[in-house]
C-alpha cells in the first residue's frame, strides 16, 4: 500500500458532501451495466468497494435514489455528482465513484462486470478478469436478499 493516501478521502464537486474511508478498498473496478451508465452518464461507472463499517460521510449527506429493489444511489442535491452506491440486503459494502475520490489515481481497477452491456465501439485494452452481471456473486446475493 505504498504511496497511497490514507484514510481515502472523496466528495462532490461543490464540496457540499465528504466522505472518508479508514480502510482500503476490497475491490475496484468498472462497472458496464446498463444502470451504471445511466447513473453515471457515462460509459462505465468506475467504483472502489469499501466495507460500509470503513465508510463514512464527514459533511453533508447524499440525496439517495433507489435504482433497482437492490441498490440505492447516492448523489449530492446540490450539484448532482454521483458520490456512491450501496445494496440494501444481502451485501455490507458501500462503492464510492472513483471520480469522486481526491486522489482516483491510488486506486487502479482491478476487475470488469457487466460487460454484457460494454458498449461495443468502446475498446479498453488491459487483461483484467471480465464477468457478466449474472456472474458477479455481490449482484447475486443482493438480488436474492430482496
Amino acid at each position: 500500500m505504498a504511496n497511497k493516501t490514507m484514510p481515502i478521502t472523496g466528495g462532490c464537486m461543490c464540496g457540499a458532501v465528504r466522505y472518508e474511508a479508514t480502510e482500503p478498498p476490497q475491490d475496484v473496478g468498472y462497472c458496464h451495466c446498463r444502470m451504471c451508465q445511466k447513473w453515471t452518464g457515462n460509459l462505465f461507472f468506475p467504483y472502489a468497494m469499501f466495507r460500509s463499517a470503513a465508510f463514512r460521510f464527514t459533511q453533508g449527506e447524499p440525496k439517495f435514489y433507489q435504482s433497482s429493489a437492490w441498490l440505492e444511489r447516492g448523489f449530492c442535491a446540490n450539484c448532482g455528482t454521483p458520490v456512491c452506491d450501496h445494496y440494501l440486503k444481502g451485501v455490507d459494502r458501500v462503492g464510492a465513484t472513483i471520480g469522486s475520490l481526491d486522489h482516483p489515481e491510488d486506486w487502479p481497477p482491478d476487475a470488469h462486470c457487466g460487460v454484457e452491456s460494454q458498449i461495443p465501439w468502446l475498446t479498453i485494452n488491459d487483461d483484467l478478469p471480465r464477468m457478466r452481471t449474472e456472474e458477479d456473486p455481490e449482484y447475486v446475493a443482493a438480488k436474492a436478499a430482496v
